[in-house]
């Protein structure tokens, strides 16, 4: 009883002879083919067990007759044994490339090949069920139309290895995460023609949407609430998705409703980004239903998904670690060293364009009271109630750092030093207000304020504007605190 049909692919009759009477005398039946091309149409037509291929042979050699046959969903499943005279480690890794099983060098011992061949066929018996059956008639291949699948073959590589440089090339330029998605679906949107590109990560609660055609409002809100039925059915759930961030490209591409004319409706194929075996959000493409996205588009995404998470979660981590280094522990607000690289960077600009801005130093009044009278802990929850409440008195083109201590400082771009004067004395009155859930009784602190201001008489350079608003500040305090001094 034959213990399967093998296709034994080589232009070497005396090695086709010899490895013929092995197989065969193993129990195997023996079909030959003397060319590649004839090696491609007796697989599909007589559908061995397993093929064995010569690495050098006329008209197509074995790595392209590999990768078509590994390429087709019918015959992907049998398996491949690469067979060469030749023993060296490129020949071997370009085989295993092209999508070969095995691979065994001529000059074989007999029992060495039948070991490798049982391995195979066992395996591939194994898996059998989960392969395809042809169900269409075989259409043998001229010569011509191997060279064009070969060609297609190779386009598509070059496609793919095109894509996945671009992707990787991310990897290297420093920019921020949101910068890094927009980037990312900027390039898959070149490539597929989507309408609306998403990204959506669950642990930062973070949408980031890219649109690249004219989209209604109710069609982009369409959208979102699909994206996170899709997330719901990767097992994620948001008590409440109000709280998701959401930062959107190309808003120039929002059009005005029409009453007359309601949104299409959208159809979306998406990817899991999975990250240290977790899924850790979605990549999701969207385009009208009535005019479906290509057959190629899911696969696509199957391609550039690893490169995809990869960059996007590089980019993610890198921008956490930067967030720490320029972040305060306690407060969450911008440290000393933040405050100090951008103050130089809007001291420079100002100087250069002739432009104004001002800046706040902030100090607690008797903090030291406090500490000692309810204990640090206590202080430290006073400090952070404070930068919350000085943020809420702020535009969002102002920054707050936490100094030193009890020292806050505050950096007002395109600000005069009466306005400057009005932003202090606001925050002042918060703060004097405002009652601390920092003990059982609630507690009330003051702060004194000193404000300086670019350009004005005596700054020679950015330095002098700190030690300008320092001076301010210390006269507050003298003047009796919980007040604002403005220094010309």
């Amino acid at each position: 009883m034959s213990k399967g049909n093998i296709l034994l692919a080589d232009d070497n009759k005396l090695v086709v002879k010899v490895t013929s009477a092995i197989l065969e005398g193993a129990d195997y039946d023996v079909i030959v083919a003397w060319d590649g091309l004839e090696a491609i149409n007796k697989t599909y037509t007589e559908e061995p067990d397993l093929v064995i291929l010569d690495i050098e042979m006329p008209k197509i050699n074995g790595y392209q007759v590999c990768r078509l046959l590994k390429d087709d969903e019918f015959t992907r499943g049998i398996p491949i044994v690469m067979l060469t005279g030749r023993d060296q480690q490129s020949d071997m890794f370009w085989g295993m490339k092209t999508g070969a099983d095995a691979y065994v060098t001529k000059g074989f011992k007999p029992e060495q090949l039948l070991t490798v061949i049982e391995d195979q066929i066992e395996q591939s018996r194994r898996t059998q069920g989960n392969q395809k059956q042809r169900d269409v008639p075989v259409k043998l291949l001229d010569e011509s139309a191997v060279i064009g699948r070969v060609i297609d073959l190779l386009d598509s590589k070059l496609f793919e290895s095109t894509i996945l440089n671009e992707l990787g090339a991310l990897a290297s330029v420093s920019q921020d995460y949101r910068g890094t998605v927009k980037s990312v679906l900027e390039i898959i949107a070149r490539v597929v023609g989507n309408s609306v590109g998403v990204v959506l990560m669950f642990e930062e609660e973070a949408m980031i949407i890219r649109l690249n055609r004219p989209t209604k409002m109710e069609g982009l809100v369409h959208i979102q609430d699909d994206v996170l039925e899709l997330a719901r059915g990767h097992g994620w759930e948001l008590a409440n998705p109000d709280r998701i961030k959401v930062s959107v490209y190309g808003e120039e591409y929002i059009r005005e409703s029409k009453e007359q004319a309601p949104e299409r409706d959208y159809a979306h194929i998406h990817i899991p980004l999975k990250a240290h075996d977790r899924v850790a959000g979605l990549l999701v493409l969207s385009n009208y239903a009535s005019r479906p996205l290509g057959r190629t588009a899911q696969s696509i995404l199957n391609v550039i998904q690893n490169q995809v998470t990869i960059v996007i979660d590089n980019a993610r981590l890198y921008e956490g670690a930067r967030q720490l280094a320029i972040t305060d522990g306690l407060t969450k607000i911008h440290n000393h060293r933040f405050f100090q690289e951008l103050f130089e960077k809007e001291y420079n600009r100002a100087d250069r364009y002739n432009t104004i801005f001002s800046m706040i130093m902030l100090d607690i009044d008797l903090f030291k009271n406090v500490n000692d009278s309810y204990g640090h802990l206590c202080g430290d929850e006073i400090l952070v109630g404070l930068a919350n409440l000085i943020k809420s008195c702020l535009r969002s083109m102002d920054t707050v750092a936490r100094y030193g201590g009890e020292e806050f400082a505050i950096l007002l771009p395109e600000t005069n030093g009466s306005e400057a004067t009005y932003t202090a004395e606001r925050i002042r009155k918060a703060v004097e207000d405002y009652v601390f859930d920092a003990s059982d009784q609630g507690l009330r602190i003051t702060v004194s304020q000193g404000v300086a201001t670019f350009p004005s008489p005596g700054i020679q350079g950015r330095f002098d504007i700190i030690a300008k608003a320092d001076e301010a500040l210390y006269q507050a305090k003298d003047a009796g605190r919980n007040r604002v001094v403005f220094k010309e």
